[in-house]
């Protein structure tokens, strides 16, 4: 099943323009569909739900290339919610067909899809739906951060503002890191707060392989160096350093629980 859903996705990257933008769209999506396979054989699912949870990493982003085409920007905030343009077009003249024969698995499938970029699954699932929708966040969280500290996408022009190396975390951002909360987009209050979101992404890691994989990569402690280097500012240093504390206390106390 999974190699005939890959060459039509892979059809269907080509019918737009190569961009740098849409390559590396396809190349996080292969890495997100390894890391789902990892994850679902970690909690030995069948080796057909292994199938469905890589097919989701494959179809998780099928919205972003033409949210890229339309609109020239990944920000659902100054375009439309990728994901929801996804579901769209896999439902459009039964599209998902192409990737997978019978409709079984639609639910667990679209619902996974519409559930990996929202801030925290909704009510509205079955426990097997909400199992495969940690799967793809989890993927896609490991990946985002993957992309984060080799790209340095984080640290575009637009936050390079004159100021911006005297910012530093504000109150709420902080103090919901050290209480090991996730951060809501909304509740960014300057240009330095959008570093939080990645380093909010531990908080809603579901599974052990992804925790033993986040420490294993040294994904944290990577990116807040990476932070240090980029932003001279010792308060700012300062939130990093307890920030840290916390994010390492947090895994250990997670592998060994």
């Amino acid at each position: 099943m999974i190699e005939n859903a890959m060459q039509e996705f892979t059809k269907y990257v080509k019918s737009f323009t190569q961009e740098s933008e849409i390559i590396l769209k396809y190349k996080h999506t292969l890495r997100v569909m390894d890391l789902c396979e990892k994850i679902a054989r970690f909690l030995n699912l069948k080796e057909e739900e292994v199938e469905i949870a890589k097919l989701i990493g494959l179809l998780h982003d099928i919205g972003r290339f033409e949210q890229w085409s339309k609109y020239h920007t990944f920000q659902d905030s100054k375009s439309e919610d990728h994901a929801e343009l996804g579901i769209r077009i896999l439902k459009e003249k039964e599209y998902l067909r192409k990737f997978i024969e019978n409709d079984e698995y639609d639910s667990i499938i679209l619902k996974s899809i519409s559930n990996h970029n929202k801030f925290e699954i909704s009510k509205d699932v079955t426990e097997k739906e909400e199992m495969f929708a940690k799967i793809i966040r989890d993927a896609d969280k490991l990946d985002i951060l993957n992309i984060y500290l080799r790209e340095k996408i984080q640290f575009s022009n637009i936050f390079m503002e004159e100021g911006f190396e005297n910012e530093y975390f504000s109150k709420e951002v902080y103090e919901s890191l050290l209480q090991r909360k996730q951060i809501r987009k909304d509740a960014l209050k300057n240009k330095i707060d959008f570093l939080s979101l990645s380093l909010g992404f531990i908080f809603d890691m579901n599974y052990l392989y992804s925790i033993e994989y986040l420490k294993e990569k040294k994904y944290y402690s990577l990116l807040i160096e990476q932070y240090k280097e980029r932003i001279n500012n010792s308060i700012f240093h300062k939130q990093l350093e307890e920030i840290q504390k916390g994010i390492e206390e947090y895994i250990e106390e997670r592998l060994t629980c």
